[in-house]
């Protein structure tokens, strides 16, 4: 694929190889990014690719926390801390493996109430 990524900000051929890939119509029409390449000169151009290549994959590895930072913040922006102090009462969730086999779909959700302690 040649489009980057919005969790890298780069594309994922470029993340491997450390270079753009070059598509074959560009290769073949020449465009003006191919039409005044000498091969000495494209040369030096992948070595120091290849060189920059980690620290490329380093800075997507920054953007890539960076983007599940964001995410987890519009996650978790509807959380509300709730604290319990000893003699609270509290309800548990019943589970799927807790919950009683003969019991149906208008069973309870909750069972309880417990005294913390």
């Amino acid at each position: 694929m040649t489009t980057s990524k919005t969790t890298t900000g780069q594309t994922p051929y470029s993340l491997v190889f450390g270079i753009e890939v070059a598509i074959p119509t560009e290769v073949v029409m020449l465009t003006s990014r191919y039409q005044f390449k000498n091969q000495e000169n494209n040369n030096k151009i992948l070595a120091q690719n290849l060189e920059t290549a980690d620290e490329l994959r380093d800075l997507a590895r920054i953007h890539i926390a960076a983007h599940q930072q964001r995410i987890a913040k519009t996650y978790n922006k509807d959380i509300k801390v709730r604290s319990f102090k000893v003699g609270d009462l509290v309800l548990r969730k019943v589970f799927q493996n807790t919950k009683d086999p003969s019991a149906y779909k208008l069973s309870p959700k909750w069972e309880g109430p417990y005294l913390i302690d």
